[in-house]
Protein backbone atom coordinates (compact mmCIF):
# COMPACT_ATOMS: atom_id res chain seq x y z
CA UNK A 1 0.00 0.00 0.00
CA UNK A 2 1.39 3.41 -1.04
CA UNK A 3 1.04 6.16 1.59
CA UNK A 4 1.73 9.85 0.91
CA UNK A 5 1.02 13.24 2.51
CA UNK A 6 -0.14 16.33 0.63
CA UNK A 7 -0.24 19.95 1.79
CA UNK A 8 -2.06 22.90 0.28
CA UNK A 9 -3.47 26.28 1.26
CA UNK A 10 -7.02 24.87 1.31
CA UNK A 11 -8.52 21.48 2.04
CA UNK A 12 -10.04 21.41 -1.45
CA UNK A 13 -6.63 21.88 -3.08
CA UNK A 14 -5.07 19.20 -0.87
CA UNK A 15 -7.81 16.70 -1.79
CA UNK A 16 -7.39 17.62 -5.46
CA UNK A 17 -3.69 16.72 -5.20
CA UNK A 18 -4.62 13.39 -3.59
CA UNK A 19 -7.02 12.60 -6.43
CA UNK A 20 -4.51 13.62 -9.09
CA UNK A 21 -1.59 11.55 -7.74
CA UNK A 22 -3.30 8.56 -6.13
CA UNK A 23 -6.56 8.43 -8.05
CA UNK A 24 -10.24 8.75 -7.02
CA UNK A 25 -10.13 5.49 -5.04
CA UNK A 26 -7.45 6.75 -2.62
CA UNK A 27 -8.09 6.20 1.07
CA UNK A 28 -7.99 9.32 3.26
CA UNK A 29 -6.08 8.34 6.43
CA UNK A 30 -6.00 11.68 8.26
CA UNK A 31 -6.40 15.44 7.87
CA UNK A 32 -4.91 18.22 9.97
CA UNK A 33 -3.93 21.88 9.96
CA UNK A 34 -0.19 22.66 9.74
CA UNK A 35 1.88 25.80 9.84
CA UNK A 36 2.58 27.35 6.45
CA UNK A 37 4.32 30.65 5.87
CA UNK A 38 4.34 33.44 8.51
CA UNK A 39 0.81 33.71 9.86
CA UNK A 40 -0.51 31.11 7.42
CA UNK A 41 -2.34 27.87 8.14
CA UNK A 42 -2.17 25.08 5.57
CA UNK A 43 -3.91 21.72 5.39
CA UNK A 44 -2.18 18.34 5.32
CA UNK A 45 -3.92 15.21 4.06
CA UNK A 46 -2.39 11.74 4.47
CA UNK A 47 -3.74 9.26 1.94
CA UNK A 48 -3.07 5.74 0.69
CA UNK A 49 -3.60 3.84 -2.50
CA UNK A 50 -4.28 0.12 -2.54
CA UNK A 51 -2.04 -2.05 -4.69
CA UNK A 52 -4.36 -3.85 -7.07
CA UNK A 53 -3.67 -7.40 -8.24
CA UNK A 54 -4.60 -8.83 -11.59
CA UNK A 55 -5.38 -12.53 -12.06
CA UNK A 56 -2.00 -13.02 -13.81
CA UNK A 57 -0.10 -11.44 -10.92
CA UNK A 58 -1.45 -13.61 -8.11
CA UNK A 59 -2.04 -17.27 -7.50
CA UNK A 60 -5.63 -18.27 -6.58
CA UNK A 61 -4.93 -18.39 -2.84
CA UNK A 62 -3.09 -15.07 -3.02
CA UNK A 63 -5.93 -13.52 -5.04
CA UNK A 64 -8.43 -14.54 -2.35
CA UNK A 65 -6.25 -13.01 0.33
CA UNK A 66 -5.79 -9.86 -1.73
CA UNK A 67 -9.55 -9.55 -2.22
CA UNK A 68 -10.12 -9.81 1.53
CA UNK A 69 -7.39 -7.21 2.18
CA UNK A 70 -8.98 -4.85 -0.33
CA UNK A 71 -12.38 -5.33 1.32
CA UNK A 72 -10.81 -4.48 4.69
CA UNK A 73 -9.24 -1.33 3.23
CA UNK A 74 -12.57 -0.34 1.70
CA UNK A 75 -14.17 -0.71 5.15
CA UNK A 76 -11.51 1.59 6.63
CA UNK A 77 -11.95 4.03 3.77
CA UNK A 78 -15.71 4.09 4.24
CA UNK A 79 -15.42 4.74 7.96
CA UNK A 80 -12.84 7.50 7.55
CA UNK A 81 -14.94 9.12 4.84
CA UNK A 82 -17.93 8.88 7.16
CA UNK A 83 -16.03 10.59 9.96
CA UNK A 84 -14.84 13.39 7.68
CA UNK A 85 -18.30 13.98 6.22
CA UNK A 86 -19.91 13.84 9.65
CA UNK A 87 -17.68 16.26 11.53
CA UNK A 88 -20.66 18.19 12.88
CA UNK A 89 -22.18 15.05 14.40
CA UNK A 90 -18.79 14.02 15.82
CA UNK A 91 -18.39 17.45 17.41
CA UNK A 92 -21.87 17.16 18.90
CA UNK A 93 -21.05 13.69 20.22
CA UNK A 94 -17.93 14.93 21.97
CA UNK A 95 -19.56 18.09 23.33
CA UNK A 96 -22.65 16.37 24.69
CA UNK A 97 -21.54 14.67 27.90
CA UNK A 98 -24.44 12.13 28.18
CA UNK A 99 -24.00 11.24 24.50
CA UNK A 100 -20.22 10.86 24.86
CA UNK A 101 -20.61 8.73 28.00
CA UNK A 102 -23.09 6.44 26.26
CA UNK A 103 -20.81 6.19 23.21
CA UNK A 104 -17.85 5.04 25.32
CA UNK A 105 -20.04 2.76 27.44
CA UNK A 106 -21.29 0.91 24.36
CA UNK A 107 -17.78 0.73 22.91
CA UNK A 108 -16.62 -0.99 26.11
CA UNK A 109 -19.38 -3.59 25.63
CA UNK A 110 -17.84 -4.50 22.29
CA UNK A 111 -20.07 -2.72 19.78
CA UNK A 112 -18.52 -1.98 16.39
CA UNK A 113 -17.29 1.62 16.35
CA UNK A 114 -18.52 2.41 12.85
CA UNK A 115 -22.04 1.05 13.35
CA UNK A 116 -22.24 2.62 16.80
CA UNK A 117 -21.28 6.03 15.44
CA UNK A 118 -23.91 5.81 12.68
CA UNK A 119 -26.71 4.69 15.00
CA UNK A 120 -25.90 7.18 17.76
CA UNK A 121 -25.67 10.03 15.26
CA UNK A 122 -29.13 9.15 13.94
CA UNK A 123 -30.46 8.76 17.48
CA UNK A 124 -29.13 12.20 18.43
CA UNK A 125 -30.73 13.69 15.31
CA UNK A 126 -34.06 12.11 16.29
CA UNK A 127 -34.04 14.22 19.47
CA UNK A 128 -34.11 17.42 17.34
CA UNK A 129 -31.48 19.13 19.46
CA UNK A 130 -33.56 18.96 22.64
CA UNK A 131 -31.63 18.47 25.92
CA UNK A 132 -31.53 14.80 26.85
CA UNK A 133 -30.02 12.64 29.56
CA UNK A 134 -28.29 9.33 28.91
CA UNK A 135 -31.49 7.30 29.38
CA UNK A 136 -33.38 9.27 26.74
CA UNK A 137 -30.50 9.05 24.29
CA UNK A 138 -30.23 5.31 24.94
CA UNK A 139 -33.94 4.88 24.22
CA UNK A 140 -33.55 6.75 20.93
CA UNK A 141 -30.54 4.56 20.12
CA UNK A 142 -32.51 1.38 20.86
CA UNK A 143 -35.33 2.50 18.55
CA UNK A 144 -32.75 2.78 15.77
CA UNK A 145 -31.16 -0.55 16.65
CA UNK A 146 -34.24 -2.75 17.16
CA UNK A 147 -35.18 -3.06 13.44
CA UNK A 148 -31.74 -4.59 12.84
CA UNK A 149 -32.18 -7.25 15.53
CA UNK A 150 -34.06 -10.01 13.75
CA UNK A 151 -35.12 -13.15 15.65
CA UNK A 152 -36.21 -16.45 14.09
CA UNK A 153 -38.47 -19.28 15.27
CA UNK A 154 -37.27 -22.22 13.14
CA UNK A 155 -39.29 -24.88 14.99
CA UNK A 156 -42.59 -23.00 15.04
CA UNK A 157 -44.05 -25.41 12.48
CA UNK A 158 -42.57 -28.90 12.13
CA UNK A 159 -44.38 -31.48 10.02
CA UNK A 160 -43.64 -34.40 7.73
CA UNK A 161 -45.91 -33.19 4.94
CA UNK A 162 -43.15 -33.61 2.33
CA UNK A 163 -40.57 -35.58 4.29
CA UNK A 164 -38.80 -34.72 7.54
CA UNK A 165 -37.46 -31.24 8.13
CA UNK A 166 -33.66 -31.45 8.32
CA UNK A 167 -31.69 -29.12 10.59
CA UNK A 168 -27.88 -28.98 10.49
CA UNK A 169 -25.60 -27.48 13.12
CA UNK A 170 -22.56 -25.81 11.57
CA UNK A 171 -19.73 -23.84 13.09
CA UNK A 172 -16.12 -23.75 14.29
CA UNK A 173 -14.65 -26.26 16.68
CA UNK A 174 -15.40 -25.80 20.35
CA UNK A 175 -18.49 -23.58 20.03
CA UNK A 176 -20.86 -26.19 21.47
CA UNK A 177 -22.71 -27.53 18.41
CA UNK A 178 -23.24 -31.01 19.88
CA UNK A 179 -24.51 -29.69 23.21
CA UNK A 180 -26.78 -27.19 21.47
CA UNK A 181 -28.24 -29.93 19.27
CA UNK A 182 -28.90 -32.07 22.36
CA UNK A 183 -30.66 -29.21 24.16
CA UNK A 184 -32.97 -28.50 21.23
CA UNK A 185 -33.58 -32.20 20.58
CA UNK A 186 -34.71 -32.63 24.20
CA UNK A 187 -37.05 -29.67 23.88
CA UNK A 188 -38.63 -30.97 20.65
CA UNK A 189 -38.90 -34.55 21.88
CA UNK A 190 -40.13 -33.98 25.43
CA UNK A 191 -42.15 -30.75 25.20
CA UNK A 192 -43.29 -30.78 21.58
CA UNK A 193 -43.63 -34.59 21.19
CA UNK A 194 -41.92 -34.39 17.80
CA UNK A 195 -40.54 -37.61 16.31
CA UNK A 196 -36.80 -37.05 15.78
CA UNK A 197 -33.77 -38.68 14.24
CA UNK A 198 -30.15 -37.64 14.87
CA UNK A 199 -27.18 -38.01 12.51
CA UNK A 200 -23.55 -37.25 13.30
CA UNK A 201 -21.10 -36.20 10.58
CA UNK A 202 -18.42 -35.48 13.19
CA UNK A 203 -16.10 -38.39 12.56
CA UNK A 204 -13.04 -36.39 13.63
CA UNK A 205 -13.88 -36.50 17.32
CA UNK A 206 -14.86 -39.90 18.73
CA UNK A 207 -15.87 -38.26 21.99
CA UNK A 208 -18.44 -36.07 20.22
CA UNK A 209 -20.03 -39.10 18.55
CA UNK A 210 -20.25 -40.97 21.85
CA UNK A 211 -21.64 -37.91 23.61
CA UNK A 212 -24.39 -37.44 21.04
CA UNK A 213 -25.14 -41.17 20.96
CA UNK A 214 -25.63 -41.10 24.74
CA UNK A 215 -28.03 -38.14 24.51
CA UNK A 216 -29.99 -39.95 21.76
CA UNK A 217 -30.28 -43.10 23.87
CA UNK A 218 -31.54 -41.14 26.88
CA UNK A 219 -34.16 -39.41 24.72
CA UNK A 220 -34.96 -42.66 22.87
CA UNK A 221 -34.15 -41.08 19.52
CA UNK A 222 -32.76 -43.12 16.60
CA UNK A 223 -29.10 -42.24 15.92
CA UNK A 224 -26.55 -43.01 13.24
CA UNK A 225 -23.15 -41.85 11.96
CA UNK A 226 -22.53 -40.80 8.35
CA UNK A 227 -19.04 -40.35 6.91
CA UNK A 228 -19.86 -39.26 3.36
CA UNK A 229 -22.51 -37.62 1.22
CA UNK A 230 -23.93 -40.98 0.14
CA UNK A 231 -24.11 -42.22 3.74
CA UNK A 232 -25.89 -39.00 4.73
CA UNK A 233 -28.50 -39.55 2.04
CA UNK A 234 -28.95 -43.15 3.13
CA UNK A 235 -29.39 -42.11 6.76
CA UNK A 236 -31.98 -39.50 5.79
CA UNK A 237 -33.87 -42.17 3.87
CA UNK A 238 -33.82 -44.40 6.96
CA UNK A 239 -35.29 -41.54 9.01
CA UNK A 240 -37.97 -40.66 6.46
CA UNK A 241 -40.67 -41.55 9.01
CA UNK A 242 -39.47 -38.83 11.40
CA UNK A 243 -40.94 -35.33 11.64
CA UNK A 244 -37.48 -33.79 11.88
CA UNK A 245 -33.84 -34.85 11.64
CA UNK A 246 -30.94 -33.07 13.35
CA UNK A 247 -27.45 -33.30 11.85
CA UNK A 248 -24.28 -32.63 13.84
CA UNK A 249 -21.27 -31.59 11.75
CA UNK A 250 -17.52 -31.58 12.16
CA UNK A 251 -16.01 -28.57 13.90
CA UNK A 252 -13.20 -27.10 11.79
CA UNK A 253 -11.37 -23.81 11.47
CA UNK A 254 -13.86 -22.17 9.15
CA UNK A 255 -11.69 -19.09 8.73
CA UNK A 256 -10.34 -21.27 5.89
CA UNK A 257 -12.76 -21.22 2.97
CA UNK A 258 -11.75 -24.71 1.80
CA UNK A 259 -13.21 -26.21 4.98
CA UNK A 260 -16.51 -24.45 4.33
CA UNK A 261 -16.56 -25.62 0.71
CA UNK A 262 -15.97 -29.22 1.78
CA UNK A 263 -18.83 -29.03 4.25
CA UNK A 264 -21.06 -27.36 1.67
CA UNK A 265 -20.38 -30.19 -0.80
CA UNK A 266 -22.01 -32.68 1.58
CA UNK A 267 -25.35 -30.90 1.28
CA UNK A 268 -25.32 -29.92 -2.42
CA UNK A 269 -27.95 -31.30 -4.80
CA UNK A 270 -29.85 -32.85 -1.93
CA UNK A 271 -33.08 -32.13 -0.10
CA UNK A 272 -33.70 -28.81 1.59
CA UNK A 273 -31.64 -28.27 4.73
CA UNK A 274 -32.12 -25.61 7.39
CA UNK A 275 -28.62 -24.61 8.48
CA UNK A 276 -27.89 -23.21 11.93
CA UNK A 277 -24.54 -21.43 12.20
CA UNK A 278 -23.42 -21.84 15.81
CA UNK A 279 -20.98 -19.22 17.16
CA UNK A 280 -19.41 -18.62 20.55
CA UNK A 281 -20.04 -15.29 22.29
CA UNK A 282 -16.45 -15.51 23.57
CA UNK A 283 -14.97 -15.33 20.05
CA UNK A 284 -13.21 -12.22 18.79
CA UNK A 285 -15.48 -9.93 16.84
CA UNK A 286 -13.36 -10.01 13.68
CA UNK A 287 -13.01 -13.82 13.76
CA UNK A 288 -16.77 -14.12 14.10
CA UNK A 289 -17.32 -11.73 11.20
CA UNK A 290 -14.92 -13.62 8.94
CA UNK A 291 -16.55 -16.96 9.81
CA UNK A 292 -19.97 -15.63 8.82
CA UNK A 293 -18.54 -14.18 5.60
CA UNK A 294 -17.08 -17.57 4.67
CA UNK A 295 -20.41 -19.31 5.30
CA UNK A 296 -22.32 -16.93 3.02
CA UNK A 297 -22.28 -19.45 0.18
CA UNK A 298 -24.52 -21.68 2.30
CA UNK A 299 -28.18 -20.90 2.91
CA UNK A 300 -28.00 -20.10 6.63
CA UNK A 301 -31.39 -20.27 8.37
CA UNK A 302 -30.31 -18.46 11.52
CA UNK A 303 -27.47 -17.88 13.96
CA UNK A 304 -27.15 -19.48 17.39
CA UNK A 305 -24.83 -17.89 19.94
CA UNK A 306 -23.43 -20.02 22.78
CA UNK A 307 -21.36 -19.48 25.95
CA UNK A 308 -23.11 -16.26 26.94
CA UNK A 309 -22.29 -17.16 30.52
CA UNK A 310 -18.55 -17.10 29.81
CA UNK A 311 -18.26 -13.41 28.91
CA UNK A 312 -19.65 -10.09 30.12
CA UNK A 313 -19.12 -8.38 26.75
CA UNK A 314 -21.85 -9.41 24.32
CA UNK A 315 -21.46 -6.59 21.81
CA UNK A 316 -20.02 -8.95 19.20
CA UNK A 317 -23.40 -10.70 19.02
CA UNK A 318 -25.19 -7.44 18.25
CA UNK A 319 -22.48 -6.52 15.74
CA UNK A 320 -23.15 -9.58 13.57
CA UNK A 321 -26.91 -8.90 13.49
CA UNK A 322 -26.29 -5.31 12.42
CA UNK A 323 -23.73 -6.31 9.77
CA UNK A 324 -25.45 -9.33 8.25
CA UNK A 325 -28.96 -10.13 7.13
CA UNK A 326 -29.25 -13.21 9.36
CA UNK A 327 -31.65 -13.62 12.27
CA UNK A 328 -30.68 -15.18 15.58
CA UNK A 329 -32.80 -18.03 16.91
CA UNK A 330 -31.28 -19.28 20.19
CA UNK A 331 -28.86 -18.23 22.92
CA UNK A 332 -26.85 -20.80 24.87
CA UNK A 333 -26.35 -19.79 28.49
CA UNK A 334 -24.46 -22.73 30.03
CA UNK A 335 -23.54 -26.41 29.84
CA UNK A 336 -26.65 -27.97 31.38
CA UNK A 337 -28.77 -30.08 29.02
CA UNK A 338 -31.49 -29.21 28.27
CA UNK A 339 -31.96 -26.19 30.57
CA UNK A 340 -29.30 -23.73 29.42
CA UNK A 341 -30.75 -22.48 26.16
CA UNK A 342 -33.37 -19.83 25.42
CA UNK A 343 -35.14 -18.40 22.36
CA UNK A 344 -33.55 -15.12 21.27
CA UNK A 345 -35.68 -11.99 21.71
CA UNK A 346 -35.05 -8.36 20.93
CA UNK A 347 -35.50 -7.49 24.61
CA UNK A 348 -32.82 -9.99 25.61
CA UNK A 349 -30.43 -8.71 22.95
CA UNK A 350 -30.91 -5.12 24.08
CA UNK A 351 -30.15 -6.17 27.67
CA UNK A 352 -26.59 -6.96 26.55
CA UNK A 353 -25.99 -3.22 26.15
CA UNK A 354 -26.99 -2.32 29.69
CA UNK A 355 -24.53 -2.19 32.62
CA UNK A 356 -23.82 -5.69 33.93
CA UNK A 357 -25.79 -5.15 37.14
CA UNK A 358 -28.88 -4.12 35.18
CA UNK A 359 -29.00 -7.01 32.70
CA UNK A 360 -31.97 -9.30 32.71
CA UNK A 361 -31.42 -12.66 34.31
Amino acid sequence: MQVKSFTASTMEKALARVKKELGPEAIILSTRKVAGGPGETWFEVSAAREQMFSPTEAKPAEAGGSAEMINELQEIKGFLSLLISSRDQLTQLRANQPLAELYHSLLVRGLDEKQLFILLSKAAADLNGEPADKARIFNAFCKRLVPKLSCARPFQVVSNASGPAVYTFLGPTGVGKTTTLAKLAAHLKIKRKIELGVISLDTYRIGAVEQLKTYAQILEIPFCVAQSKSELRSALDDFSHCDAVMVDTTGRNYLHRDHVRHLHSLFENARKFSHFLVLSATAKDEDMRQTIVHFREMDINSLIFTKLDETVHHGCIVNQLVRFNYPVSYLGTGQRVPEDIEPATQKRLLSFLLPVGNQAA
